[in-house]
């Protein structure tokens, strides 16, 4: 069995991580369930349609709150066949640790680095960071770890812009620079963004054919929050359910899976509205998933 560890963006609170099966496993058993995990997924999205015939022309997003919430239309619907654990404790980290190093990258540090340095502590991990409000790591990284945990001041979103101050690029021309064509893990808090970013690696892996069959995301795996916010001139995001809808299919149909979701229950109460989601996608479709 080959298994790929999900990890689950959690604020303010410990680390978790879900293991889920990798493609091609020989295990009989977990590849049936899989398939299970499959079919389910897929009757959610046939669900889906429904949803959205029920629910009309709306203010999005905040009139989405009956007979569906908004977030209902992305709802996580493809289970992970293993047990959730909290790491408390150090795992097989880059000295001990035989199995291919993980590529991570990290857009949206801010002042926490928690996540990433339970990274490194529980991995063999290497990671690249990138912000463009902060001039590095916060105080979690260790000076033992350094080396492993490359920061970067910059943005992310839908084109390059090299002469901005700090300079804007995208996931596809960042992973072009690093000498990476795929990432293991993706940890995105770019407070709306998010929309941007992924649409322009959508676009670069279907190269202007939207029906593009056997196509994925180079990634294994994407931990969002996705942010109901408006972007003005910054950023664009979805103003009406079926450009939301356009969007996560997008993602869905080059692999992703959405396995788990939690409420920013602060974010919201800010807000007043369900506009703040933090999501775990696993890609069923890229073969290179493996475990962290």
């Amino acid at each position: 069995m080959t298994p790929c560890a999900l990890i689950r963006i959690i604020r303010y609170i410990a680390l978790r991580i879900r293991v889920a099966a990798c493609p091609g496993t020989t295990d009989p058993i977990l590849n049936a369930r899989l398939a299970q995990a499959e079919r389910l997924w897929q009757q959610a999205v046939e669900d889906r349609k429904e949803m959205v015939e029920a629910s009309g022309e709306r203010a999005f997003p905040d009139g989405y709150i009956f007979p569906y919430n908004v977030w209902d239309f992305a709802r996580p619907s493809f289970f992970c066949p293993h047990d959730l654990e909290r790491a408390a404790s150090p795992g097989p980290s880059a000295a001990t640790n035989p199995a291919p190093e993980l590529i991570f990258y990290s857009f949206g540090v801010n002042d926490d680095s928690s996540f990433e340095a339970a990274l490194l502590k529980r991995t063999n991990a290497k990671i690249w960071g990138y912000d463009y409000r902060v001039n590095g790591w916060a105080k979690h990284i260790p000076a033992h770890q350094a080396s492993r945990a490359h920061f970067t001041k910059a943005g992310i979103g839908k084109s390059v812009n090299k002469n901005k101050k700090p300079p804007f690029f995208t996931i596809r021309e960042l992973m072009k620079i690093n000498g990476h064509d795929y990432i293991d893990v993706v940890k995105m808090d770019i407070e709306g963004a998010e929309f941007d970013a992924i649409s322009s690696l959508v676009s670069s892996v279907l190269g202007g054919q939207p029906d593009c069959h056997n196509a994925s995301l180079p990634l294994g795996q994407l931990l969002v929050e996705i942010h109901l916010v408006d972007g003005g001139a910054s950023f664009s995001t979805p103003k009406n359910l079926a450009s939301f809808m356009e969007w996560w299919s997008w993602m869905e149909n080059l692999g992703m899976r959405p396995v788990n979701n939690e409420d920013n229950w602060i974010g919201d109460n800010m807000s007043g509205k369900p506009r703040f989601m933090e999501y775990t996608l696993i890609n069923v479709l890229n073969k290179r998933n493996k475990l962290l």
